[in-house]
């Protein structure tokens, strides 16, 4: 459904990992579905819009044969950003998988000279199941139904008829533990990865002690760089892919071990700021003892200053004193 999905529409096109989403989300982590059974059931089409053909791809199709007989047939979308038209490309998708078997039971009919004329299919020629699972990576919102994105008419008579059609949304941010412990194939990693019910003690701690082989090495850490965000991921691939294989727990160790790196290199940075705030703190208690003591001299010349304005003062008093007495005995 987009660029950032390359990865885990890789990931989820091989059959073992196909297969174990569906028995985690449907049958509850039991293994009632076997990739042995499953083939890739191709619908790419096209449809017209705006005077040009658009192609209309799937993430992932596959059918479910058993003892030659296709059983259903199984289609994984994975979504990362709340496309709010997803209801409808769903619903889409969907139509063409069953145009399809329609388009297979008329051309059997047309080979076998066994035409149905008007009915097109014969009674007994009934089509499979078609289910499609979307898996939610984001964090946001999105639209489960496409009623949710109808005005729909307030004439209660006419909104009977409007029919629905509804997404089966798995959000994997919202996985208990229970349920993100029924994968078994190497999307555990992501399940565990995503799902809100892990600390992220517990989480590292779960992955730190998952002695489990990734299969998909490849595929799966490209898929949880492009969740994170993080090229790390990536780093840990090039570390390790000489090798052919690497278990979960390699690639949870090599993350502690660069968070740790990444921890006391980020300690080391605030330590230094802190030693530069500190000496410059010091600097400023110098420099304010430095203002202070040219303070404290500047009073005391002040303080001299008036201590001789003062004795200026009192020695002219004191003339003054002499000079009335004077005066007085010249009067006399």
């Amino acid at each position: 459904m987009g660029q950032p999905d390359l990865a885990s529409n890789s990931l989820t096109s091989y059959a073992d990992v196909f297969a174990d989403i569906i028995n985690a989300v449907v049958y509850g982590g039991k293994p009632v579905l076997l990739e042995q059974n499953l083939k890739p059931f191709y619908l790419n089409s096209a449809v017209e819009k705006d005077g040009r053909l658009k192609g209309l791809y799937r993430d992932n199709c596959m059918e479910d044969i058993r003892n030659r007989i296709r059983y259903a047939i199984w289609g994984l979308e994975n979504q990362y950003v709340p496309d709010r038209t997803t209801p409808f490309k769903s619903m889409g998708y969907t139509y063409t998988a069953y145009d399809r078997q329609i388009e297979e039971f008329l051309m059997r009919n047309k080979e076998t000279h066994n035409s149905a004329y008007v009915s097109q299919i014969h009674p007994d020629q009934k089509l499979v199941p078609v289910i499609t699972l979307v898996l939610y990576y984001g964090k946001e919102d999105i639209p489960e139904d496409i009623c949710s994105m109808i005005r729909m008419p307030e004439d209660e008579a006419v909104r009977k008829y409007i029919q629905n059609y509804s997404l089966n949304l798995i959000r994997l941010r919202d996985l208990s533990q229970e349920q993100a412990e029924a994968f078994r194939s190497d999307f555990s990693c992501i399940a565990k990865f995503l799902s809100k019910s892990y600390t992220k003690r517990e989480q590292m701690e779960a992955l730190k002690t998952d002695r489990q082989m990734l299969t998909h090495a490849r595929d799966t850490l490209h898929t949880l760089a492009a969740v994170t965000g993080d090229q790390q991921y990536l780093q840990i691939y090039e570390k390790y892919k000489h090798r052919g294989g690497m278990e979960v727990s390699e690639v949870a160790e090599a993350l502690y071990q660069w968070g740790c790196d990444d921890s006391r290199a980020e300690i080391a940075r605030k330590d230094a700021a802190i030693a530069e705030k500190d000496s410059a703190i010091a600097k400023m208690k110098s420099d304010n003892a430095e203002k202070d003591f040219a303070i404290a001299k500047k009073d005391s010349a002040i303080a001299e200053k008036d201590s001789a304005l003062m004795e200026q003062q009192a020695e002219i008093e004191r003339l003054h004193a002499e000079i009335r007495m004077l005066k007085q005995a010249q009067g006399q």
